[in-house]
């Protein structure tokens, strides 16, 4: 079975929804939640990386929230994943204070998993409060077989890593991690939808920082073939390579907020299910950046066959990051063809 963790929704009702999808679908799961306070709550330490801030500010209210999806039976993780430096904070002993008061209410009711970024907050949190398991976030980034190993070594409590995207496509250094590491978790975002190459995903972890932002290439039809997504049919091939556990995103959308974000989530494990369940849904509720673009409203039908094909990085994956577009320009003749479906499809709609 594929196990899936998704964000904690901001409502019982859409807690609830979660659970119906797992009811109508059988090989996959949404397993464990994970979650940040917003920045208007009393409780936020500044060691997080909010992605909205509602303006629901009571800790009580998320302490309820919380409670209730542990008590759905969902696993539940909390995110302490800013990348921001105790350096960079003006007054570090109240947020540590803070934190302090955060981790005691985290423990009352039984959540003791914490997913972080910065390796002072690692070793602050390893030296003070060793009875939380302590799992590894994206923004690490980590592109290397070395960075995991010389990682494990100082930090060999990690429980869990999600991969960088930009390592989606790297079959072997997937494979070789699952065999260094048997005993570890390894998680993989399946529809963010970030370039290949981003020179700013490093940085867009920052995210009070509006300057990264506004950095994104604007969108075109073409960008499909270049992004970092997993898409339904392609599962089974990381299933192969023993990874099982994957994360959707979607938390910062205004759509989540709403719920409708959820009805995305199922559109996704339905898929897995069987592709024929998704073959006239638009591409772009399975890309995370791409679901507000009205001009990106291809079905599944219509686009996948001009996608690359997750075959070719299985073979060549481990070589994009030396060979794109010097030696190998795969998904740039897959980005042309679609572009000219798309010009295509344009002039018809103009009736050119």
């Amino acid at each position: 079975m594929y196990e899936f963790s998704v964000p904690m929704p901001y409502f019982t009702k859409h807690v609830d929804k979660l659970i119906n999808i797992n009811k109508k679908v059988v090989k996959s799961k949404i397993t464990s939640l994970y979650f940040c306070l917003p920045k208007s709550c009393n409780l936020f330490t500044g060691f997080e990386q909010p992605r909205f801030d509602i303006k629901l500010n009571n800790f009580e209210y998320w302490k309820k929230l919380m409670i209730y999806s542990i008590n759905k039976g969902f696993d539940f993780i909390y995110l302490l994943n800013s990348p921001r430096q105790f350096e960079s904070f003006i007054n570090l002993d109240l947020r540590l204070e803070k934190l302090n008061t955060l981790l005691i209410e985290l423990k009352k009711i039984g959540i003791n998993k914490l997913r972080i970024t910065n390796p002072q907050l690692l070793d602050y949190i390893t030296e003070n409060y060793s009875d939380f398991e302590l799992y590894a976030s994206v923004s690490l980034d980590f592109k290397t077989l070395k960075e995991y190993i010389n990682f494990q070594s100082k930090y060999n409590n990690i429980k869990q890593f999600v991969l960088s995207g930009e390592t989606n496509k790297n079959f072997k250094l997937i494979k070789n991690l699952k065999k260094i590491y048997p005993e570890t978790d390894f998680e993989i975002v399946v529809n963010q939808g970030c370039p290949m190459g981003c020179p700013y995903r490093k940085f867009h972890s920052q995210y009070e920082n509006l300057y990264y932002q506004t950095k994104c290439d604007k969108l075109n039809c073409s960008i499909l073939a270049e992004v970092d997504c997993i898409y339904p049919w392609e599962i089974k091939e990381y299933k192969k390579i023993g990874i099982n556990k994957f994360k959707l995103v979607g938390r910062e959308q205004n759509q989540f907020v709403r719920g409708e974000y959820i009805e995305y989530y199922y559109l996704y494990l339905n898929g897995i299910e069987n592709i024929k369940n998704i073959q006239n849904i638009p591409i772009k509720y399975f890309i995370n950046y791409m679901i507000n673009a009205d001009e990106f409203d291809y079905t599944i039908k219509e686009i996948k066959k001009f996608l690359p094909n997750i075959k070719h990085f299985k073979k060549y994956g481990h070589l994009c990051a030396s060979r794109c577009k010097a030696e190998c320009r795969y998904c740039f003749k897959c980005a042309e063809k679609i572009q000219r479906v798309f010009e295509k499809k344009q002039k018809e709609l103009n009736g050119l």
